[in-house]
């Protein structure tokens, strides 16, 4: 269990009830309500007041995370077999034609409006192109690979939440025959609200 969710616990597990103790030491509702036995106030008040708050936290938690969204960017080698824990390495050579593949696994999942308008950027080198698939939602330009999450997303209530994938063959060619290697990272513009998650990548090229 991530320390963050640990932390999320105690909160809600601590919180809760120390501000219910507060609240029913100034005033406790369940006195004035004439059938309940009067050595049964403390707790019924203390039952009361905890539901009370548990239902704000749940409804603020609803609303929050309501205006998030996440983009995950996953790449691979093997079509067969994709991990999102790992880093692919990708290599160019002689062998290969200086010519190879990777594949990209878009996730889209959550708030409609924060998805809608972003794009996810990849700057490579000029010692390898891209070709692209023919899609509306990728394109090349000034040694950037841009994917338009736009024309990912499928007609939809942008009031409502989405989950939407998509998966994306990228060919690298390279452009010489010296050795050299690169950790790739695609980014996004933030928002708030906007989680971004990915493996990135490792290029390299074999010299002959």
């Amino acid at each position: 269990m991530k320390p963050p969710i640990i932390i999320k616990i105690l909160i809600k597990a601590i919180i809760p009830p120390i501000i219910a103790m507060f609240i029913l030491s100034k005033w406790n509702f369940c006195e004035y309500i004439t059938f309940i036995p009067e050595d049964h106030c403390f707790e019924s008040g203390l039952a009361l007041y905890l539901a009370i708050l548990e239902a704000i936290v749940e409804l603020v938690e609803y609303f929050i995370l309501k205006d998030k969204a996440t983009i995950a960017c996953i790449f691979y080698t093997n079509e067969q077999r994709e991990d999102s824990s790992t880093t692919p390495i990708v290599q160019m050579s002689a062998k290969s034609m200086g010519v190879t593949n990777i594949w990209c696994h878009i996730i889209l999942r959550g708030n409609y409006r924060k998805l809608v308008g972003t794009e996810i950027c990849l700057d490579i080198p000029p010692w390898f192109s891209a070709q692209l698939d023919a899609t509306s939602s990728l394109q090349q330009e000034n040694r950037q690979i841009k994917w338009n999450v736009s024309a990912l997303l499928p007609e939809h209530d942008n009031k409502k939440e989405i989950h939407t994938e998509t998966r994306i063959k990228i060919s690298l060619i390279r452009n010489n025959a010296n050795n050299a290697s690169i950790d790739l990272q695609p980014t996004v513009k933030k928002k708030r609200g906007l989680k971004f998650i990915t493996n990135g990548m490792t290029i390299q090229n074999e010299g002959e």
